[in-house]
């Protein structure tokens, strides 16, 4: 059989040769779930075979190693499989191997037996199997496929690979029809994260349980499901193995045909309960960190987002399962039921990837709107819900100018401030930077002055900008509520005694617990000459 590529895919394929004609060794293949990864590089291992290259495809999973290897015999490339309980057959020009398995067996393989290896799940590849087993064919090429390049731990890919060939994204793959569109769906209830401990960059799952395996919870899944996934098929992506095996008991006590997708399962049965999702006759396959990646079943129509996570990746990778194009399916559903989607951003959401790995520091996504009548996840400038036609009603806020004999005080340099915004929101963390004193004057009475101000993060210097050059009378009617008030921490160091705290509370717009909260941890304190 011949394959026959995509235009997109057939570009990808040229830019990839082209990396490796200008001598990157290690290339990196980005392609959104969905997009025919596995189409590519079987094309790729097609093509290196018929000109004698021996290639290697490495998967960590069997379900990956059955996929690999089916797409191989569709285009009659005759291979080998090297996984557990199989013996190896080298003289096969092409191996889907199993990295665990293949890592025991390194000694049997020589170092500069294969010309190319291709490495599934990419972004699994600094870890210690992958690692190790690259780093024994140091002489091959290396093509990782990853339809997300990151890692939770924030490790750069960049240590593994070169260069970078970027596929279309979960947008445009969507708008041309490669991918179904997904509507979003996030209940009301809320998950309290605090009560959960982090491990490794995530939630620590056993926290995690506990608080999905409220009834609350178990009872929002089904009746969502019923209400908008219903009779299709669905992926629930559950904390753990008990978490799994209650939800779905709970949706066959509500007449669901439901079933648990458990690691401890053999490869025959798990195949075959796949195979069962897919023609219908299991509605909904529950899973704990089995199914997250590589499983391909076109029919499932719904996501049921049961494990909350810090991590992108594993988010994309669920999503990621309801997204392919099916017959007599129009769209996706995806029931989160724990606020992935408001964290991580929609899936059709522009993404920049990169081989530097990310930094500690949290990237804010675009934000989310959720509609109040259907729960539907919408962008945030939405006018109307995308699923239900309900408008969203904007709260107008109004904000008065505020007289000049109000206030009286005078900044100095340095002064920390806080100052109202051109949106109305307080900005905070800002020193005054002048030469000379400032008034504060809201009347807008000699405007003379240059607000000067230099933002700081930690002993790092962001910059100085101009905050308001009131010189420009055109500006005024740009601001007109312009105004300044002292930081937090010295209008604090300034209210002397609990009366003082309390009134400072009510400007503030604080509850009156604030001041006793401040009041009790001074007499805490007790430090000498804290008080006047």
């Amino acid at each position: 059989m011949k394959l026959k590529l995509r235009n997109y895919q057939e570009t990808n394929v040229t830019d990839i040769r082209g990396q490796l004609m200008a001598g990157m060794d290690k290339i990196l293949y980005v392609l959104p779930t969905g997009g025919g990864k596995t189409v590519v590089f079987s094309y790729i291992t097609e093509q290196a075979a018929k000109k004698g290259n021996r290639v290697c495809i490495l998967v960590h999973r069997s379900e990956l190693v059955d996929q690999s290897s089916d797409e191989l015999k569709k285009l009659g490339v005759d291979h080998g499989i090297i996984s557990a309980g199989k013996s190896m057959d080298l003289t096969k020009s092409v191996q889907v191997a199993s990295v665990q398995t293949l890592v025991r067996r390194l000694n049997k393989v020589p170092a500069d037996f294969f010309q190319l290896i291709i490495v599934d799940e990419a972004h699994h590849a600094v870890a210690g199997s992958w690692d190790k087993t690259t780093k024994h064919f140091s002489k091959a090429k290396i093509l990782g496929v990853t339809a997300t390049p990151l890692r939770l731990d924030g490790r750069p890919l960049g240590s593994h690979f070169q260069a970078m060939v970027i596929g279309p994204d979960c947008s445009w793959l969507t708008l041309k029809k490669f991918l179904s569109p997904a509507r979003i769906f996030a209940p009301p209830r809320k998950v309290n994260t605090k009560q959960m401990k982090s491990r490794a960059g995530d939630w620590a799952m056993e926290d995690a349980e506990k608080e999905m395996m409220h009834g609350d919870f178990m009872g929002d899944a089904v009746t969502h499901y019923g209400r908008h996934i219903a009779p299709h098929s669905a992926i629930a992506f559950c904390c753990t193995i008990a978490h799994a095996q209650a939800v779905a008991q709970a949706f066959r006590e509500n007449g669901v045909r439901a079933k648990c997708l458990a690691g401890k399962l053999d490869k025959k049965k798990r195949k075959e309960t796949i195979k069962k999702l897919g023609t219908g006759e299991i509605q909904v396959l529950t899973s704990c960190q089995i199914i997250s990646e590589g499983t391909d079943v076109p029919s499932v129509t719904g996501a049921i987002l049961l494990r909350p996570t810090k991590s992108l990746s594993l988010y994309l990778q669920q999503v990621g399962r309801c997204l392919r194009v099916a017959d007599g399916k129009d769209h996706a559903i995806i029931m989160d039921h724990v606020g992935n989607s408001l964290l991580h951003g929609l899936p059709t959401d522009e993404r920049k990837w990169s081989l530097e790995g990310k930094k500690k520091r949290t990237v804010k996504t675009a934000p989310l709107k959720v509609c109040q009548s259907c729960y539907a996840v919408n962008a945030i400038n939405a006018k109307v819900c995308s699923t239900c036609g309900e408008p969203f009603i904007v709260e107008k806020k109004e904000y008065k100018r505020i007289k000049g004999d109000l206030v009286e005080r005078v900044f100095r340099s340095n002064d920390a401030v806080e100052y109202l915004n051109d949106e109305g929101e307080w900005e905070k963390d800002w020193l005054i930077e002048n030469k000379q004193v400032l008034r504060y004057d809201e009347d807008f009475k000699n405007k003379d002055d240059i607000y000067t101000i230099r933002r700081k993060w930690g002993n790092r210097t962001l910059g100085n900008e101009n905050l308001f050059d009131f010189n420009k009378k055109d500006r005024l009617v740009d601001i007109p509520f312009f105004r300044l008030r002292p930081s937090l921490k010295m209008e604090m160091s300034e209210a002397r005694t609990f009366e003082e705290l309390k009134e400072l509370a009510k400007q503030r717009g604080y509850k009156v617990g604030w001041a006793y909260h401040v009041w009790n941890q001074r007499k805490q304190k007790n430090v000498r000459g804290y008080f006047r």
